[in-house]
């Protein structure tokens, strides 16, 4: 079984790519070492994956990349001051113009059969009145969901893009590990580190570095810095109130 063949056991487009692609990133450098530098084993450890698909091991896999991605989300959200769609749809937040969220809000209030709080009453029930926007996110994105048509299919994208870097944040410390432990296994292999002769480092090794080491240190090191410089909290919120204007957008479209 290959790469490619345990991909494509995950069917659905949105696990495949915001729950199972995360955890494979999270693997990769540990991957590639074995490949690389292991080769007489891959066929026994192809075995083992093999077994450990069959036995739920996808499964497993995307449920908990989705877990530790849910965990952080409700941190995150209590740090930002709120879900995204609700605080765009509140009146003191100005990222959309007051005329366009007076819109929203008319067409949320009559799809949620309730009235949305104006600003002075936003302003001395602010708990009260995100009850009502969150209400009317909820009916959005129950109403938004893909039906096999392109309609929300910029929407369903933006989905994707935040529920893969929410779930990469959330694994993020075990993918640092991991790149971490890979690198260091390399240049120990190597006689790098911890050379012979009780030398801690011998640059003179570097210089006879075979192609796969090089290949396995290059695959940790830009892994180690993906997981430290792109897949941060300023990332993942520049995704997420992307997807909330998007999902906004749709009262637009619905009406």
């Amino acid at each position: 079984m290959t790469l490619d063949d345990i991909v494509a056991k995950v069917t659905d487009p949105y696990d495949r790519q915001a729950r199972l692609y995360p955890a494979l990133l999270c693997l990769l450098p540990l991957l590639a070492l074995v490949a690389l530098l292991y080769a007489p084993n891959v066929s026994a450890l192809m075995g083992v994956v093999t077994l450990a698909v069959s036995s739920g091991g996808l499964f497993l896999m995307t449920n908990i990349c989705r877990e530790m991605g849910k965990r952080l989300e409700d941190k995150l959200y209590r740090e930002w001051g709120g879900k995204p769609t609700t605080q765009l749809l509140r009146h003191r937040d100005g990222v959309i113009d007051s005329v366009t969220k007076r819109r929203y809000h008319a067409f949320l209030a009559g799809k949620i059969n309730t009235i949305f709080p104006d600003a002075e009453q936003e302003k001395s029930d602010p708990a009260k009145a995100d009850e009502a926007y969150q209400s009317g996110a909820r009916w959005l994105l129950d109403h938004t969901r893909p039906d096999g048509s392109k309609k929300f299919d910029l929407l369903f994208r933006e989905n994707v893009t935040y529920g893969f870097r929410r779930n990469a944040l959330g694994v993020r410390p075990l993918g640092i590990v991991i790149a971490l432990v890979c690198l260091l296994w390399v240049l120990v292999k190597e006689r790098v580190l911890l050379a012979a002769g009780g030398k801690i480092v011998d640059w003179t090794k570097v210089e006879q570095l075979s192609t796969a080491a090089i290949i396995c240190l290059a695959v940790s090191g830009v892994m180690l810095l993906i997981w430290v410089f792109f897949f941060t909290k300023t990332s993942l919120r520049t995704s997420a109130f992307s997807f909330a204007e998007t999902l906004l957008r749709t009262c637009d479209t619905l009406s």
